[in-house]
């Protein structure tokens, strides 16, 4: 089943699906964008699925983020234009991001990740300071080492 459209970017860094969700102008491209950059830095494999809006699907227990076919492959970069982009049609999804104003942000969390449910599946979930996508990297970089620990560093 094919949910509509939700307001949201991903990428793939490595083997890991990333759902990045905010407002407008929060910075969800431009740390899709860094984190596709920093994967290939390292030799990993980064991948843009969709820029601004992901239709979401259920497939047995995984929640699958595939790009709308009118902007597969096309990235916004503000100020600049549309941009061609490598991209994969479809990701699922193994940690959200929320991006968030930095005053909203508890600055020593209880817990990291917390948890949130998507059409059903139930996924962390990391909160970031929104428009800052080099500290919100860093957060993720440390969120994928709990997640996963002994994998490698994608990003």
């Amino acid at each position: 089943m094919t949910a509509g459209a939700v307001h949201a970017n991903c990428a793939i860094v490595g083997t890991i699906g990333l759902l990045i969700r905010g407002d407008a102008g929060s910075g969800k491209t431009s740390l899709c964008d860094l984190l596709i950059e920093a994967a290939l830095s390292r030799g990993n494999f980064g991948r843009l699925v969709s820029d601004d809006y992901v239709h979401l699907s259920v497939q047995g227990a995984r929640l699958i983020a595939e790009a709308p076919e009118a902007i597969r492959g096309r990235m916004e970069v503000r100020g600049f234009g549309l941009v061609e982009q490598a991209f994969e049609r479809r990701a699922q999804v193994h940690l959200v991001i929320d991006l968030q104003p930095l005053q909203e942000l508890e600055r020593l969390p209880e817990s990291c990740l917390d948890h949130v449910v998507l059409e059903g599946i139930q996924l962390p979930v990391l909160k970031c300071p929104a428009d800052q996508p080099f500290n919100s990297m860093r957060m993720i970089r440390w969120a994928l080492r709990k997640l996963l620990p002994g994998n490698l560093d994608y990003i």
